[in-house]
């Protein structure tokens, strides 16, 4: 993983530390880290020149390569709650190209997803999608059992690379959002995803 970035869901409330485990609030019943995976969301814009000859003009192409995505790994803190995550929604992105530097905030795009966090137990039931009974005889608090999505924030990168026949960086701001087993709004905050748009090949 290329970035640790734990945080708390709380009622109503997000908060986040780096580094650290953040603590629980009285009455608190859920608690969520995340791990996100950037190291592959780049897309790439190659540029091919081919000389003139005789009876051709030089000529340009591009070649765009998608890229891998960014994969967001999740997790229960021991004694949480299971955790439905419902969706998902762009908070942020900034976009730095040689031209300078453009801020998108305040983004409404809903994304769907459906994603199932084991609660913050383990017994020998547990399996991805059966948490454990909190009051089961081998039930014992632990970390939950790791869940993935991906998201390609690199799509359209590659693109932009050729327009501006440069290198591209894009820092994103997401927030997932569903609902506890105990029905609690579950709100958790992800900053500082990098992606990349990469111009290679012909000068």
């Amino acid at each position: 993983m290329k970035r640790l970035a734990p945080l708390a869901l709380l009622f109503g409330l997000v908060l986040s530390a780096c580094g650290s485990a953040p603590g629980q609030l009285s009455g608190t019943r859920v608690s969520i880290g995340v791990a996100v995976d950037d190291s592959k969301s780049t897309e790439t814009a190659t540029k091919t020149i081919t000389p003139a000859t005789d009876t051709a003009p030089q000529k340009v192409s591009w070649t765009i390569t998608s890229g891998s995505g960014v994969t967001f790994t999740f997790m229960t803190r021991p004694g949480s709650d299971a955790v439905y995550l419902t969706g998902y929604r762009i908070l942020k992105e900034t976009i730095t190209t040689a031209a300078g530097t453009t801020v998108h905030e305040n983004m409404s795009d809903v994304n769907k997803m459906d994603l199932y966090l084991t609660s913050g137990y383990t017994c020998t039931a547990r399996t991805a999608l059966t948490s454990c009974p909190t009051s089961g005889s081998d039930t014992a608090p632990a970390n939950g059992i790791p869940a993935q999505h991906a998201i390609y924030l690199e799509g359209g990168l590659g693109g932009l690379a050729r327009a501006t026949d440069g290198d591209v960086s894009q820092v994103t701001s997401v927030e997932f959002y569903g609902i506890s087993s105990n029905g609690q709004p579950v709100a958790v905050r992800a900053d500082g995803v990098v992606s990349t748009g990469l111009r290679l090949g012909d000068e």
